[in-house]
């Protein structure tokens, strides 16, 4: 495949799996829409394709037709590769941060590598269930991983409650009491477990200490819910990486 420094834009096909190099296919929506008004892609232009099952594709923009409102390009496929998931997989249950310090969190999580995003329900959660848009959500994991070339997109899973949480047998709590570094992180999968502003309660701590749950420290200094979860993730990934290599 082209160098992808070469290329203007990437774009969203979910039909990826199904293309073949040399096919010609069209998009059209908000996607085409979005690449040609935004990005300024124009014909000869080369783009990227993604359709976050682990599928990278390249190709060149052969013509643009339609309405301006609702433009459809045509583009042949050049080349295309797959990819297997990050290891490991990590996930992120977290309590949700006020207004749209959420949306920053998911672009930044997405970036970072995280597979997996679940709102964590803690008794001193502040943000209602109901005040969050998932389509919107979505929406900003799919641009991050446009952004950032990504083949995977970070899943948005279901809310979990802190009790069915704390017993998964890959969680590690992010905590200002806990030891100050990770390390031996499992290499498969690693559930991060981030709580609220107002911290964990006395009786999630009392489970915690129950359970004998891994307790980690993520900073230097007590951190606002979007700064943990998106440090612990860099600190976790970065010493997965490092382990890797040794």
């Amino acid at each position: 495949m082209s160098s992808r420094h070469h290329i203007q834009h990437y774009l969203m096909f979910s039909d990826l799996g199904a293309a073949k190099p040399g096919q010609v296919f069209e998009i059209s929506g908000p996607e085409a829409h979005h690449a040609i008004r935004v990005k300024r892609v124009g014909t000869g232009h080369r783009v990227g394709l993604l359709d976050g099952c682990g599928r990278i594709g390249s190709g060149t923009v052969q013509a643009i037709k339609g309405h301006k409102s609702k433009p459809t390009m045509a583009i042949e496929l050049l080349g295309l590769e797959s990819f297997e998931p990050s290891k490991p997989r990590l996930e992120v249950y977290s309590a949700l941060p006020k207004g749209d310090r959420l949306d920053r969190m998911m672009d930044q999580l997405s970036q970072l590598g995280v597979q997996c995003f679940r709102p964590l329900l803690c008794q001193r959660s502040q943000r209602k269930l109901e005040t969050v848009n998932i389509e919107k959500l979505e929406r900003i994991a799919i641009e991050a991983a446009k952004q950032c070339h990504r083949p995977w997109l970070m899943e948005i899973g279901d809310p979990i409650p802190f009790a069915d949480a704390i017993r998964d047998p890959d969680a590690i709590v992010a905590d200002a009491s806990g030891e100050p570094q990770v390390a031996d992180v499992n290499p498969e999968r690693v559930v991060l477990l981030i709580g609220p502003e107002g911290g964990w309660s006395d009786d999630e701590r009392a489970v915690i200490g129950a359970t004998g749950v891994r307790v980690c420290r993520f900073g230097l200094f007590v951190l606002r819910i979007e700064a943990a979860a998106c440090s612990a993730s860099a600190i976790v990934l970065s010493q997965s990486m490092i382990c890797s290599r040794q």
